[in-house]
């Protein structure tokens, strides 16, 4: 593996080389530059659709599984507006597997009920200047928390490294640390092609948990289809939060992506 020559990282290291290099150094500005590029060649509106598998995960405080959900859906994606058509859902419990589909659909619909009543009274109570501006995060929309655009670079210091997979594969390791601790400001490494400059992988944490959340890492894979649709394969989210007596979540959810055609 080979290494730019680039502010040390690690522990002290780190944060003194951050120190002496405020901005990022101009190798890795160049960098971001062909990764923001490559990003905005993209279509932002893609159409498509999808068969997706999603397992979730309930643990106990050792992190054994206590409780499976395994549904399987259909998803369609139209100009980058997302809906799930849930087809099937399976819970295993002490080794008990059980079809729970109509359940799990009434049960699903009265949440959305509730909280869009819940959402559409805390907004009415708000002036209008201070409503959320911001969208509910998707794990397979990420454009809140990318950090290569020239406005949101500023907000954090990178270390750029390079290796390369199995195959031989250049490959691309970048290290990015957020400036300000926030919980919109996520930290982690991304895995990046070297010859086309696209993301491949993500492995993120918020640099300041939510309240109640003890810890949440989330982590993505994509590939490029047809050249011009960035679109999830696989993600993968772990919680572990909970406040004073409620129970604790001990959650991990997966869902796994295939069949993906392109409607447009």
């Amino acid at each position: 593996m080979s290494r730019f020559s680039l502010p040390a990282t690690g522990g002290v290291l780190f944060f003194a080389a951050a120190a002496l290099f405020p901005q990022a150094p101009a190798p890795v500005e160049s960098f971001l530059d062909r990764v923001a590029a490559r990003l905005e060649s993209f279509n932002p509106k893609s159409s498509w659709t999808a068969s997706v598998t999603s397992t979730q995960i309930e643990n106990d405080r050792k992190w054994r599984p206590e409780k499976t959900i395994v549904q399987t859906k259909a998803v369609v994606v139209t100009e980058g507006r997302r809906e799930e058509n849930v087809l099937k859902v399976v819970e295993t419990v002490d080794g008990k597997t059980a079809d729970i589909t109509e359940r799990f659909l009434a049960e699903q619909k009265a949440r959305r009920e509730k909280y869009r009543a819940r959402r559409a009274a805390a907004e009415q109570d708000k002036p209008g200047a201070e409503r959320s501006s911001r969208p509910r995060l998707r794990m397979d929309s990420f454009a809140e928390l990318l950090p290569f655009s020239a406005e949101r670079r500023t907000e954090f210091f990178f270390d750029l490294r390079e290796t390369a997979d199995p195959a031989g594969r250049r490959l691309y390791l970048l290290d990015v640390r957020a400036k300000t601790k926030d919980p919109w400001n996520w930290e982690g490494t991304y895995t990046i092609d070297a010859a086309t400059f696209t993301p491949l992988r993500a492995r993120l944490k918020p640099s300041e948990t939510p309240a109640f959340v003890k810890e949440i890492e989330v982590e993505a894979e994509f590939e490029v289809v047809e050249g011009v649709h960035f679109i999830p394969k696989r993600t993968r989210v772990k919680v572990n939060g909970g406040f004073l007596f409620i129970k604790r979540i001990r959650l991990i959810s997966e869902e796994i992506y295939s069949g993906v055609a392109i409607t447009n």
